[in-house]
């Protein structure tokens, strides 16, 4: 499954200034602290499955801190020796990419770097231009600690359950006690907007009870996977200010795809200090939650859209979305506020006072932010389209972004022809059996296969072994040998060399194979596992009907020429160099 990690990076100057037109980040890290990443990356070297190319998206609040967080972030990595492909993609790329894409079409807003949401948005881009089958998001402020991680997070995504997709998958968030639940003090003022407690009944609900899959309300911005066809159709909302995980799990649900949070997908969240003050924190919950309530209330009857509401989203966020908001605005303000004057905190309580006037005058948005959103994503889906006229330039640009090498297979360099390397001069596509597959599909071939080498006389498998798996010759020679009338002599069948490929009609049935495959010289094989080859199957109904319809094809051919020998001389031995 391809497969991509990208996580964002946030940078600021080295004495956390910030000027007018700054982009807003919760807790960017000083270009002359070690910050957060460099955590992360070490942790890497605990995950188990590497089949995975890592994206770093790093982003500053001002453009003129740019070249010094690139060379910072180059750094990290080298110091980090992280042992997958890793691409470092900033906003200097993005210019890049923005002058190919839009240079026939009007597109100019959106893709971007200035907040959360947009972030996200490139999150998806990249990968799905990489012919991402499946991206997974994580944040800077996070390390792994499961080993299975990785594998777990493509055990499900992009199957079936219950008859529906599994579109996206929520992993969730351990703090450095190891509970999912956010560490806080219930404090007085929370009486009338008690957040944290219905979270703590959504997580009660969904992450600590069985069954492991549940349909989920909520995700978290770092422990998102996301299926490809999700990522084409649903774009994250740039006018969210906060809360754009919680706000995609919505906007997918308006799409018809569906978000399943897994309860065993952890990963340790050490975030850096809250600095900011708790008026200003509940602010930005104002602002984000009366945004996402707008599009419940503006909402309107659509075609292939499914109507969303508050109780859809029970307990958490949908509490937040319901008529009496509001209300619970303004009494939750009113008792911090008479905190603030308790502790003669006079200008917090002020500003704590002025939340109630932004709630009601500002803070709503004075427009349709269901059509609003509707129009943005015709936009998104408008420029996914567009990509596929300039694949290759666009993977041309990301992929000079690499500064890490460790891929598991390697792309030809002549990229004017996008063929696929398998060895120093072997194609995978020139393979009659894969010439039906796209690149994407053959790429899905190379992260499931192995290679296995034979020495000279060493056999593959005997007469009377079961042995199901696929076997492509690099370099050297097979024979196949089959026993002659009884005699200890085995006939030489045929040889097969470099190029040729076999055992491929096995997959449809574990027989004890009636002939032998020897090494006649020292042989490399790529190896395709069967049972590897069925999850294909079962996970792309297009890739496997493309590779069942050819090796169908070719156990006929093997079916009527053999029938052809025997009819014209019963007397001689059929040829079985084609069936094992």
């Amino acid at each position: 499954m391809r497969t991509y990690m990208v996580i964002p990076t946030y940078w600021t100057g080295p004495k956390g200034e910030w000027e007018e037109g700054d982009a807003v980040f919760d807790h960017p890290t000083l270009l002359n602290e070690e910050g957060t990443l460099a955590r992360i990356l070490e942790s890497l070297h605990v995950i188990e499955d590497k089949h995975f190319t890592l994206i770093i998206i790093g982003v500053t609040t001002n453009n003129k801190y740019e070249n010094q967080m690139i060379k910072r972030l180059q750094s990290i990595i080298k110091k980090s020796n992280v042992d997958v492909d890793t691409i470092l993609f900033t906003r200097k790329n993005l210019i890049q990419l923005k002058k190919t894409l839009y240079k026939n079409i009007e597109m100019d807003d959106i893709l971007d770097l200035n907040n959360y949401a947009n972030i996200r948005n490139m999150c998806l881009f990249l990968p799905y231009v990489l012919d991402a089958e499946v991206a997974i998001l994580i944040d800077d402020d996070e390390i792994f600690e499961d080993p299975q991680f990785v594998s777990k997070t493509k055990e499900f995504i992009g199957r079936r359950f219950y008859g529906n997709t599994i579109d996206g998958v929520a992993g969730y968030y351990l703090n450095e006690d190891n509970e999912y639940y956010d560490k806080v003090n219930i404090e007085p003022w929370m009486t009338y907007w008690d957040r944290f407690g219905e979270k703590r009944e959504a997580f009660d609900k969904i992450i600590g009870s069985e069954p492991r899959l549940k349909k989920t309300p909520f995700a978290f911005g770092g422990a998102m996977v996301i299926h490809r066809n999700l990522m084409r159709i649903v774009p994250f909302d740039p006018k969210t200010t906060r809360g754009e995980d919680t706000d995609y799990v919505i906007n997918a649900r308006i799409f018809g795809f569906n978000f399943y949070l897994d309860n065993q997908l952890g990963i340790k969240h050490l975030p850096p200090p809250k600095k900011h003050p708790i008026w200003k924190r509940f602010r930005e919950d104002i602002y984000r939650f009366l945004y996402d309530k707008s599009k419940f209330d503006t909402q309107r009857p659509e075609i292939n859209l499914r109507e969303i509401k508050p109780e859809d989203f029970d307990p958490y966020p949908g509490e937040f979305m319901k008529p009496d908001l509001g209300d619970k605005i303004f009494k939750t303000n009113i008792i911090l506020a008479l905190n603030y004057l308790a502790d003669n905190d006079i200008e917090a309580c002020k500003e704590t006072i002025k939340n109630i006037y932004l709630a009601r005058y500002e803070a709503i948005p004075h427009y349709n932010t269901f059509d609003e959103y509707l129009a943005f994503q015709k936009k998104w889906r408008k420029l996914f389209e567009y990509t596929k006229s300039l694949d290759t330039k666009l993977k041309d640009i990301i992929m000079k972004c690499r500064i890490v090498e460790h891929d598991k297979y390697k792309e030809a360099k002549n990229r004017k022809f996008n063929k696929i390397s398998i060895s120093k001069d072997m194609v995978l596509e020139d393979i009659e059996l894969f010439k039906p597959l796209t690149n994407k599909e053959l790429r899905r071939l190379l992260e499931i296969s192995n290679i296995t080498h034979l020495k000279k006389n060493e056999y593959l498998f005997q007469a009377g072994d079961i042995n199901s798996n696929i076997y492509i010759i690099l370099n050297g020679r097979l024979q196949i040998l089959k026993n002659h009338l009884n005699a200890r002599d085995n006939l030489i069948v045929t040889e097969l060399t470099a190029g040729n490929y076999l055992n491929e009609t096995s997959i449809f049935f574990d027989q004890p194979h009636s002939v032998s495959v020897i090494a006649a010289s020292d042989t490399e094989l790529l190896e395709i596992p069967k049972d590897k080859i069925l999850t294909i199957i079962k996970e792309n109904c297009e890739l496997s009907s493309k590779l069942l319809w050819n090796i169908s094809k070719e156990l006929s051919g093997s079916l009527i020429k053999t029938t052809k020998k025997y009819s014209d001389s019963i007397e001689q031995d059929s040829d079985v160099s084609d069936i094992f």
